[in-house]
């Protein structure tokens, strides 16, 4: 009787480091994971999900002994390549024979280097993973040889790492399964990370700080909006999510399809509320408005500086007034304007803090988030330094720390600590006034975000009927909206009627049965209702 060799078993693997461990973002699995996951799943793999970056050591080597994958790949970003080359030499440790793929932009960027350090790793996956990775996985099961797979870092007969050729970029993103129907597997909060979004891939810019060019390439390939569509409303009606987070470096370049999306969030009345990011010369007013209707309620700009000579420097390919035309458009349809600004970037001056702060003064954002200068394997910075003698390929094998910075020291912890403290100040400064929101629910009177905006400013006022006002007229013009009977349901149980409120969160959860937040919320009231 011939015997079947049981299924592969693979796992995806995931763990931020120490330092990322604190960080939301950083502790989140990488969208990308996911996709390879459900291509994997969808191919009728046995292929689990692992995010292991609140997990101990120790529980990290109890799971690998537990399950003794066949294969395991892992993400590796250059601030967490210490504790992804970690889990390699644990997985073969379990599972001798485990095949140990690892990908992601730093291993994109290093992988020959990775190859000839780490015995632990059999091959690296450069650039987009879910095609190389399909193949990988059939050749392993099939006991194929991998240098026939393209889109690999594998070694050769002496033990040299080679390529085995480039890898063609997936043209219709359409024909790849989204994530979420797929998350399944070890220590996830499948309803945190399915609300993270991704519609495209590809930045049309060169900024010499970003190594996403180099891995996703220059030409932007876009998923349709039906398929974005699809996916939003899987996430609404199958898991319950309310708000999901787009994460495209650059969601709203092509403009067509940015209008297209929100036309279908409007016309299916998702009452999915929504945050994306993008940048100052691929915006403009008509898009901010149609993303405001469909539900929009903060998008972030890469503004870096206000110094024409540093953002020459960065290569932003930006300019001042396009920052200022993109932050007013933005504060006229009455989205929350979030900046990024990069500090520490070496022959800074005085005169450059000044424009910055002139400018962030100026255009007035509600909230900023400030990065040192880092340096990256495949940017441009990098390379520069590579040629220049001041580092090479060996520093990220040597170098405990988790992130190289252009400056260090007290200059720049003080250009960090100025950046901050200005977009602190500029914060508190910039909140909507009452002129404002009554301009943006006269320009936009059925975005329901708008009128919930103006809501929440009314109960931060202390004026109650006010906004329970603003709620219940979304309620008239958008009938069943949900996030109106949140609302209301929360001002009536802050004012002694939870049974009012109660009323109101049966009827959200009647429309959003699986909302892991709504029901929440129903339990917390009933509970007071029975207490009272």
């Amino acid at each position: 009787m011939r015997r079947t060799s049981p299924p592969l078993k693979i796992l995806l693997l995931y763990k931020s480091g120490r330092p990322g461990a604190g960080d939301y973002f950083a502790r989140m699995m990488p969208v990308g994971l996911g996709w390879i996951h459900a291509t994997l799943r969808d191919a009728g793999f046995d292929s689990s999900l692992a995010n292991l970056s609140r997990v101990s050591w120790d529980d990290v080597a109890a799971l690998m002994a537990r399950e003794r994958p066949g294969l395991v790949g892992i993400t590796l970003y250059t601030f967490n390549r210490h504790a992804g080359l970690r889990l390699a030499k644990l997985a073969r440790r379990a599972n001798p024979s485990c095949t140990v793929i690892v990908g992601g932009p730093h291993a994109t960027h290093m992988g020959a280097s990775i190859l000839r350090h780490h015995p632990a790793v059999t091959a690296v996956a450069v650039g987009e993973g879910e095609m190389t990775m399909l193949e990988t996985v059939r050749a392993v099961a099939t006991g194929s040889d991998l240098a026939q797979v393209r889109g690999l870092v594998v070694r050769d007969p002496s033990g040299e790492p080679v390529s085995t050729g480039a890898r063609e970029t997936v043209a219709d993103l359409d024909s790849l399964p989204f994530p979420a129907p797929w998350y399944s597997g070890h220590h996830l909060d499948p309803e945190a990370e399915a609300s993270f979004v991704i519609t495209s891939r590809g930045c049309p810019a060169r900024c010499t700080f970003c190594n996403t060019p180099d891995f996703w390439g220059t030409r932007m390939r876009f998923r349709s909006p039906g398929h974005m569509l699809a996916e939003v409303r899987y996430l609404r009606d199958n898991m319950g999510i309310l708000k999901v987070s787009i994460r495209d470096d650059t969601f709203t370049v092509n403009k067509r399809r940015v209008i297209e999306f929100c036309r279908g969030l409007i016309a299916e009345r998702l009452d999915v509320v929504w945050n994306c990011q993008s940048r100052v010369n691929a915006i403009d007013e008509e898009r901010l408005l149609w993303m405001r209707r469909a539900g929009c309620d903060h998008i972030q700009y890469g503004i870096e500086s206000g110094s024409p000579r540093l953002l020459a420097a960065l290569a932003k390919d930006i300019t001042v007034d396009q920052v200022r035309a993109a932050a007013a458009a933005t504060r006229r349809a009455g989205l929350t304007l979030s900046i990024y600004l990069i500090s520490g970037v070496p022959g800074e001056t005085e005169e450059d803090f000044r424009a910055t702060e002139e400018l962030i003064t100026e255009i007035r954002p509600h909230d900023g988030t400030v990065a040192p200068l880092a340096i990256f394997p495949g940017t441009r910075l990098y390379e520069d330094m590579r040629a220049a003698g001041e580092i090479e390929d060996g520093f990220w094998l040597r170098e405990r720390r988790d992130t190289l910075y252009a400056m260090t020291g007290e200059p720049a912890r003080r250009s960090l600590r100025r950046l901050a403290s200005l977009c602190a100040r500029a914060g508190r400064a910039s909140g909507y006034t009452r002129g404002e929101l009554e301009e943006h629910k006269r320009l936009l009177p059925d975005s329901f975000v708008t009128w919930m905006a103006s809501g929440e400013a009314y109960e931060r006022e202390g004026q109650v009927g006010a906004a329970l006002g603003e709620y219940e007229e979304i309620e008239r013009f958008r009938p069943g909206c949900v996030w109106a009977k949140l609302r209301i349901a929360g001002l009536l149980d802050a004012t002694g009627d939870p049974e009012g409120a109660s009323l109101y969160l049966k009827s959200a959860l009647e429309r959003v049965p699986r909302s892991r937040m709504i029901r929440g919320m129903v339990d917390s009231v009933t509970e007071g209702v029975h207490v009272g």
